[in-house]
């Protein structure tokens, strides 16, 4: 059969021919005119239509190409070509090739459903067939276009006769036109923006019939549909049509809630790909011998092929080869280029079973593979593994980072790989996955060692220790040197903390609890308790989980209350015995304290060690000088009493001591728990026996002990309460006497109460969008009040939370449709979304505009029934706070 290569594009060295290469080469053949499948070649082969599109984009003095007609023969040397329409867009086409080592179809993108504006897909055996796989999971199966374009012509319709300006978006060059000539025969006057207008004009001349339109003019758009590139959704442009209504017209239209994801008020699921039905449709029209499959979802599909009894190899990735613990499939045919040689325990293996997970859909299975994984490995491997498959380098407990930033990785991905900054970025927006961009771009120069799991251990460990980031580099571009493709993408999710392969902690936490026999409750609690699952994995596999104990300088999480909305809520929760320990509820930041005679270390209520920020409280820690972790808060304090939490804000986030901040801002650490004391774990005992151990130890200045109080019903209660919020608390903390310490748990046996300080009434500013599940809505709002002597809005906080996903959804297009400016993440809109949210105090701030801040604002719900000119004023903030009502 004919060799074939990967590197930037697919390349068939017998013939110097390269197949859509994004980086400029000899010759190439350029299967259409889209930006990720063109550069400036030597030589071009192509048809005319994708060379006169490519001059349009590129310059019209571009003229390297060598066009040949659909169907028609061309001989170089000893290999012949000939064109086959693709169907995806004007000019597409598939690339026949001939030579004395077989016959090979590469189809480019294609699509097999007729279109309206490109030409139809035509198939030809091959012995071996190159596809394109975007969609190639059995979820892309398309509905009949007709059906879609006649729902789209339906929602343009509505819009018009809503008043509003129908915007549809669509690529400039294939989809756009597509769209256009769909709008044939609806009546519908059209408007193009330019980008779609610069190209609809070479369609028109190679024939394409489209409906009347006319170019952009935002004074007339009012009327028209305007078909747009997706991206100027969100522009300026499009924020000054009022009213619009948005639709996305794109294949990934088919995932649930792409209407948010995708920022419109509609999407509808068209493709110039093939669905997957479509794909499974080609092969079956070519019938070759090999299938090497390529973007999208190129290893699942040539998976699934294989599953068909087709041999098939994914071109990008790695394929899933034999590994018994893994995958059981036997004598399976490798791909083109073998990886190294499999290894059971070592982290060729460790990759073989992350790509098992990445592509397994089902938590049981997900399960079983990494519980048979963990069995075949020795306490070594055993415990390194499942720290990285946490997504972790070094155990949670070891916080030490390793300092390879994003930075440090690209430099060193570049020297190893010998590809330029600029073409990882290509790779990198293609994958927007790291570990899929480095396995990408190592695949051209791999390596073929495989290391066992201590020696990556080792590599870690060299990157923490090295001293800068040019050293950094250098050990991590020979780790990556050594290693085959597949390997370098592990190394790299490991290093960035983002595995990305369908995998939480709970499962791996329930894999090793099944591998070993042993509760997973019990596996849970030992992990909180060391902070380090790969210790706690060995030993579950000796049953050894009960010497999993408190020990000095690991931190465990903290002990967690739930919240209670009022005292009867309180008394109903913890008074069956007849009283309830109280405490005021302090506003700081929690902090676990460990000291012997020797040494003390404070860590935050994230693990994360806060020693250098609160010297003074360590100096006393040493100076009691005894065996014992303590749990309490640390509070700005002066005169006796606490101050607010934005005077110790000025405390934190600082790495290293400041000879005058402790004077200037001064602390006290309470205490409220003992968890350890000459070398006894306390967890176990009950919170009651915890506090008279407590009592008992004299505590140097300034750790303070908490002072409790005791309440017999729910009047006391509310009494104490009120007393706390007098005292500038946040509120009360109950307890259950008989309470152990659970690490990590919200129960039932802490219960905080506090309510809200006030509420302000406030326009919305600006917005962001958020992160994770909420990274495609707007959810992030800056607000302000207005000053009374201009008018002027002043931003006094920023909220993340109180409404709902469905509101958030509701408000995100709205938010567009009010948007002035933007800047990088941060949009500012007109101020006529008013909010009402609540916080827990108000103090004087440098950080915003109104010189005020609020503390732990949250949305209590909308006010559509109010303008910007009904919002809280300055004056009436600064009285709430306790200032002046005089501005700033």
């Amino acid at each position: 059969m004919i060799t074939v290569a990967y590197d930037c594009g697919v390349s068939l060295p017998q013939t110097g021919l390269w197949l859509d290469p994004w980086e400029p080469r000899d010759f190439a053949f350029v299967s259409h005119a889209h930006s990720d499948h063109t550069a400036r070649h030597q030589r071009i082969l192509c048809t005319e239509a994708t060379a006169r599109l490519m001059q349009v984009r590129m310059g019209e003095e571009f003229e390297a190409f060598e066009t040949l007609p659909y169907r028609e023969k061309k001989t170089f040397d000893h290999w012949s070509a000939t064109l086959f329409p693709a169907g995806h867009i004007l000019g597409s086409a598939q690339l026949y090739l001939e030579s004395g080592e077989g016959t090979l179809l590469y189809t480019g993108d294609f699509k097999l459903r007729p279109g309206l504006s490109s030409e139809t897909a035509a198939s030809h055996h091959a012995e071996t067939l190159i596809m394109e796989t975007t969609f190639g999971l059995p979820r892309y199966q398309f509905p009949p276009a007709a059906d879609v374009l006649a729902a789209m012509v339906k929602f343009c319709i509505e819009a018009i006769e809503d008043g509003e300006t129908p915007v549809l978006l669509g690529y400039a060059l294939g989809k756009a036109q597509e769209i256009l000539a769909a709008l044939n025969g609806a009546g519908l006057p059209v408007m193009l923006h330019g980008a779609v207008e610069k190209i609809t004009r070479v369609y028109e001349e190679f024939g394409a019939a489209f409906p009347s339109h006319v170019a952009y003019d935002p004074a007339t758009v009012r009327g028209h549909v305007l078909i747009c590139p997706p991206s100027a959704n969100g522009s300026r442009m499009l924020a000054k049509i009022k009213p619009r209504r948005v639709a996305m017209l794109t294949g990934w239209a088919i995932d649930a809630g792409a209407v948010h994801r995708l920022q419109v008020d509609a999407a509808f699921p068209l493709s110039d790909h093939a669905g997957y039905d479509d794909l499974l449709r080609q092969v079956e029209a070519v019938n070759p011998a090999r299938v090497l499959t390529l973007h999208g979802f190129a290893q699942e599909f040539a998976r699934d092929l294989r599953a068909r009894g087709i041999e098939a190899w994914a071109l990008t990735g790695t394929n899933q080869l034999e590994l018994s613990l893994v995958l059981p499939v036997a004598d399976m045919p490798r791909p083109p280029a073998a990886p190294a040689p499999p290894d059971q325990t070592g982290f060729h293996a460790f990759c073989l079973v992350g790509e098992a997970i990445r592509t397994t859909t089902g938590k049981l299975e997900k399960t079983r593979i990494l519980s048979k994984y963990f069995q075949s490995l020795d306490d070594t491997a055993l415990s390194l593994a499942a720290v990285w498959l946490t997504g972790r380098t070094f155990a949670q407990s070891d916080s030490r980072p390793h300092g390879a930033g994003s930075a440090v990785i690209r430099q060193a991905l570049s020297a190893a790989s010998g590809r330029s900054l600029p073409a990882l970025r290509i790779i990198s927006r293609k994958h927007n996955d790291s570990g899929l961009t480095a396995a990408e771009a190592m695949c051209a120069r791999p390596g073929g060692e495989t290391l066992t799991l201590t020696e990556l251990d080792r590599i870690f460990q060299s990157l923490r220790s090295a001293r800068g980031p040019l050293r950094k580099s250098e050990i991590l571009t020979a780790a990556l040197t050594r290693l085959p493709a597949l390997a370098s993408g592990y190394l790299v999710r490991i290093l960035t903390g983002d595995l990305r392969i369908g995998l939480k902690e709970g499962l791996v936490e329930e894999a090793l609890a099944k591998a070993f026999a042993v509760e997973p409750g019990a596996f849970r609690e030992a992990c909180m308790l060391l902070g380090d699952i790969g210790r706690v994995a060995v030993l579950a596999r000796h049953d050894r989980l009960a010497e999993a104990e408190l020990t000095l300088f690991q931190p465990v999480q903290c002990m967690l209350a739930g919240p209670e909305p009022d005292a009867e809520a309180v008394w109903a929760r913890l008074g069956q015995t007849g009283s309830v320990w109280l405490e005021d509820k302090l506003d700081g930041i929690r902090a676990q304290i460990h000291c012997d005679s020797g040494r003390a270390e404070i860590y935050s209520r994230d693990l994360n060690l806060i020693t250098a920020t609160f010297p003074e409280i360590a100096a006393a820690a040493l100076r009691f000088g005894q065996d014992a972790v303590f749990d309490g808060e640390i509070l700005a304090w002066a005169n006796g009493r606490a101050l607010s939490f934005f005077d110790l804000q000025k405390r934190l986030g600082r790495r290293d001591p400041d000879l005058f901040l402790g004077g200037e801002i001064p602390v006290a650490c309470v205490i409220f728990d003992l968890l350890r004391l000459h070398g006894e774990s306390l967890l176990k005992l009950p919170l009651s026996a915890r506090r008279a151990r407590l009592e008992t130890l004299s505590l140097p200045a300034p750790l303070r002990m908490v002072e409790i109080s005791t309440a017999a019903n729910p009047e006391e209660i509310e009494t104490s309460f009120k007393t706390a919020r007098t005292s500038g608390n946040e509120g009360l903390m109950a307890k259950d006497p008989a309470s152990i310490y659970t690490p990590g748990r919200r129960g039932l046996a802490w219960v905080k109460f506090k309510k809200d300080f006030a509420t302000l009434d406030v326009a919305v500013v600006a917005v962001e969008y958020g992160h994770g599940r909420r990274s495609k809505v707007l959810s992030d709002y800056t607000f302000a009040v207005r000053n009374e002597s201009d008018g002027a809005l002043l931003p006094i906080g920023k909220a993340y939370s109180g409404l709902t996903d469905v509101e958030i959804a509701q408000l995100t297009p709205q938010f567009l449709a009010l948007a002035r400016s933007r800047k990088g993440n941060r949009i500012e809109v007109e101020p006529e979304v008013i909010i009402e949210v609540a916080f827990d105090a108000i103090q004087p701030s440098e950080r915003h505009a109104s010189g005020l801040a609020l503390r732990f604002p949250r949305i209590k719900r909308l006010r559509p029934d109010k303008s910007v000119q009904d919002i809280d004023t300055l004056a009436g903030a600064r009285r709430l706070a306790g200032l002046t009502d005089r501005s700033p």
